[in-house]
């Protein structure tokens, strides 16, 4: 087994590590215009597509780079949910048609994507959503109400979960199965009313920068070029798309990590108490040790799942470990971080705190670490 890197991955983690710090510098607005310029949206996606063709390990230490100097962990997990939640989906299960259609505008960002299955009522469980996908002579028509919708509001397209009405079903039947849809913001129905309606992003505790909000379908009507693999296989669309996530949203927190680690060794051995550096005590030197190990457990179960799906395997398990493993480490990590500092850490002004909301957020996001540990004990037979 090699834990080394090539040249060529080496020259790609060091291009979008300048990047981030490019994109780190820009204005909030402007982050993601940067990080398409550069590339980022596009890495793992063929080349006569738009992209680089990099494989999905070395497309995981391209987002170490670039968490290492972005601090916005809310556009990078945007950046993450339109590349690994919706393109590489459309690598894996698209048409040929779909993918000349859609993959070069996301590679280089002239068309952002987005997930959209979180309902009200429909959280973790994505088998429950209630929004309609009824078909129609021409296709397909999207009524429902999703939230926490990362983007929300600048996306161009929306890969949609709904329900499958089937054929018009007789006396208001219920629907079976899932459906899923790529869905196109442009467009208005008769009256001239959008017929995808954004909310306002919403007041997070912390990844502002993803601009989660809530989104209106409003019976959007959809050509049959828009259904994501079979009509009623819907939810199996949905775990493909899952997986990629899983696997690869967290690999910028790799970058943060060791950002912070570097910051917490210096802070250790600069700050003294009564003329000694407080890197003496054991209390410190293992909290900052045990920050040392978040992250290498992290590093190695997030490239084993990119490694998996790059050999073509399933990954299910394997991306679940990855993510649970890595977002329970971040908030453990940055409740360190801080603690390490005392009282000076708990300033705003550090920004510590705000390193642990956007960590409990990465708790959350692609599924609850609850979710991830119910699919790990299913693939133990349990």
């Amino acid at each position: 087994m090699d834990f080394g890197w090539t040249p060529a991955q080496r020259a790609v983690h060091d291009r979008m590590r300048a990047l981030g710090a490019e994109a780190d510098a820009a204005a909030p607005d402007e982050r993601m215009r940067v990080l398409a310029r550069g590339g980022a949206l596009g890495l793992p996606i063929a080349r006569d597509l738009g992209g680089e063709g990099l494989d999905l390990v070395t497309t995981a230490l391209a987002y170490e780079g670039l968490g290492a100097t972005l601090r916005d962990g809310g556009v990078l997990l945007a950046a993450g949910a339109h590349l690994f939640g919706v393109a590489l989906l459309l690598a894996r299960v698209g048409t040929p048609a779909q993918q000349r259609a859609w993959l070069p505008r996301m590679a280089s960002g002239d068309c952002m994507a987005t997930v959209a299955a979180t309902e009200a009522g429909a959280g973790s469980d994505v088998a429950s959503v209630q929004a309609r996908a009824d078909r129609t002579p021409a296709g397909y028509r999207l009524t429902g109400e999703k939230r926490y919708v990362t983007w929300a509001d600048r996306a161009d397209v929306y890969f949609a979960v709904a329900r499958d009405g089937g054929e018009g079903r007789p006396g208001g039947a219920p629907a079976r199965g899932l459906t899923a849809l790529l869905v196109p913001r442009a467009g208005a129905d008769a009256a001239g009313a959008p017929r995808v309606r954004p909310g306002a992003p919403l007041a997070t505790a912390g990844l502002r920068g993803a601009r989660l909000a809530p989104v209106s379908f409003c019976g959007c009507e959809v050509g049959p070029d828009a259904l994501l693999g079979r009509a009623g296989a819907g939810l199996a669309v949905f775990q493909i798309a899952m997986t990629y996530e899983r696997a690869l949203i967290l690999a910028f927190r790799l970058g943060a990590m060791e950002r912070a680690l570097g910051e917490a060794v210096r802070f250790a051995r600069e700050r003294e108490i009564g003329g000694q550096s407080i890197a003496r005590h054991e209390a410190v030197a293992h909290r900052v040790a045990q920050m040392k190990l978040r992250l290498e457990t992290s590093r190695l179960l997030i490239y084993r799942a990119a490694w998996e799906l790059d050999q073509g395997h399933r990954g299910q398990a394997e991306a679940a470990l990855a993510k649970w493993h890595a977002a329970d480490s971040a908030v453990l990590f940055a409740l360190d971080d801080l603690r390490l500092r005392g009282g000076a850490g708990y300033l705003e002004e550090s920004g510590l705190p705000s390193a642990v909301d956007d960590a409990l957020g990465g708790s959350i996001h692609s599924g609850t670490s609850d979710v991830l540990a119910t699919v790990v004990a299913r693939w133990l037979g349990l």
